[in-house]
């Protein structure tokens, strides 16, 4: 709630549903998993919805984590930042599931009008203030609040954020653009994303996947199973020194890298494998290096993959198993790349992934199909599930994975025949969709 004047409030009507079945969903798949041991979950209501806690003794932990935190209640969005605060400073926080109904505006002005002449009615907000008069006409001016979610993986980047986005009347597409817009935008690791007048309900990775359900409760249960598999995940955070971008241009002249990296990599950009999103493209790729200091160059995160020509790549030096970058911090599924390099060895040494569907219709696929739905891109056991999928495909020197809903991971040796890999590629997928639908940049 957002206290206007004694008596008058502004709110996002809640009463903790969602809350209760995520509880119970949640604590299902940890006893499921044998996790009861490494997580305690606690449900931390809302004033308005306090209720859905007075049947479970297990999580009756909330007014002292309430107390902690400085506060009596949780009423009001200060009330919200404060408990937000105090949670991302507990080192014991591993994941916040932000179902709260926050109110998203505050009140700027709030006037009398009376015929021509407008004036004042309150000079502050707040119960504090004299109560309004009912006979009086009154005119109030909102703007947006802060949002409170954004600081939490600012602060704390080991915790795993889960959020929600919520519309109306807008269809399955902007739902799901909106939801995924959340995501990055807040650094969400999940994001429930539901349209409660067309009755939508999907839940959003960062791989720019919706997994999409029919009816809420379904959807629910997705999420919880999804929270529970990738809390379970590790990552590695790679160093990035200060330096240079790879140059490609110069690296092709020095011949430092295979021709036909070069080559393919000009056929998914003139083919619009990477799609735009705010800006940015999902997908990876790389090569190894001949001759330099460095040993493989790879993509750059949260850029534009269109301008890899023009902007360059990341320098990547592997020194006792520890990956370290120079010229920016490169794509999440570096670490992948990695392991399908240790995996196959000096069989191949390029690597493309982009975010494009199977083509319907088609009899026989040479290569593995793998599931994702349990692992975060980027995570080492994306790695290892990737890496052990890759296999060649019936032509030599080109390897491959199919990731559902995600994409596929291509490798192939220095001496294919570039068009090879991309007739490879145009066969089997295609370039001008993407998993999950395309999605309208505004």
């Amino acid at each position: 709630m957002v206290h206007i004047a004694p008596h008058l409030s502004i709110c996002a009507p809640a009463y903790g549903k969602i809350g209760d079945s995520l509880s119970e969903e949640i604590t299902n798949h940890i006893m499921d998993k044998g996790l009861y041991d490494e997580y305690e979950i606690s449900v931390l209501p809302t004033k308005m919805a306090e209720s859905i806690v007075e049947d479970f003794s297990c999580y009756k932990k909330y007014p002292s984590i309430y107390e902690s935190a400085g506060l009596k209640k949780l009423e009001t969005n200060e009330d919200l930042s404060k408990l937000v605060n105090y949670l991302t400073e507990q080192p014991d926080t591993r994941c916040i599931i932000m179902a709260v109904a926050v109110c998203d505006f505050k009140p700027s002005s709030l006037n009398v009008v009376d015929g021509k002449h407008i004036y004042p009615a309150v000079h502050e907000f707040g119960k504090n203030q004299k109560r309004l008069v009912s006979r009086d006409n009154i005119e109030i001016h909102l703007t947006a609040d802060d949002k409170i979610v954004s600081k939490i993986r600012n602060k704390r980047k080991d915790i795993f954020l889960v959020s929600f986005k919520t519309t109306a009347g807008v269809g399955r597409d902007e739902t799901y653009r909106r939801g995924l817009e959340s995501l990055k935008k807040n650094s969400s690791n999940l994001v429930f994303a539901n349209d409660i007048q067309d009755k939508i309900n999907m839940v959003i990775t960062p791989e720019e996947y919706p997994y999409e359900e029919q009816t809420r409760e379904k959807a629910i249960s997705t999420l919880s199973e999804m929270i529970v598999s990738r809390l379970q995940l590790t990552f590695n955070r790679t160093s990035v020194v200060p330096g240079d971008k790879a140059n490609l241009e110069a690296l092709f002249d020095s011949g430092s890298i295979p021709e036909n990296f070069l080559s393919v990599m000009g056929s998914l950009v003139l083919n619009n494998a990477f799609k735009p999103f705010r800006g940015k493209t999902s997908g990876h790729f790389g090569c190894k290096v001949r001759g330099k200091e460095f040993d493989r160059i790879s993509s750059i995160r949260k850029v534009d993959h269109n301008m890899v020509f023009e902007e360059g790549m990341a320098k990547i030096f592997v020194k006792e198993g520890e990956i370290v970058a120079m010229g920016g911090k490169p794509s999440v599924g570096e670490h992948t790349q990695q392991m399908i390099y240790d995996e196959l060895g000096d069989k191949v040494h390029s690597i493309v992934h982009f975010h494009s569907p199977i083509r319907s219709g088609i009899d026989y696929i040479p290569f593995k199909i793998k599931g994702q739905k349990p692992f975060e891109c980027g995570s080492n056991e994306c790695g290892t599930n990737t890496a052990s999928g890759m296999e060649n495909v019936g032509i030599e020197g080109i390897y491959a994975v199919h990731l559902e809903n995600h994409g596929p991971n291509i490798a192939f040796h220095q001496d294919v025949n570039p068009q090879k890999v991309v007739d490879f590629i145009d066969l089997y997928w295609d370039l001008s969709d993407k998993e999950g639908g395309l999605i309208k940049e505004i």
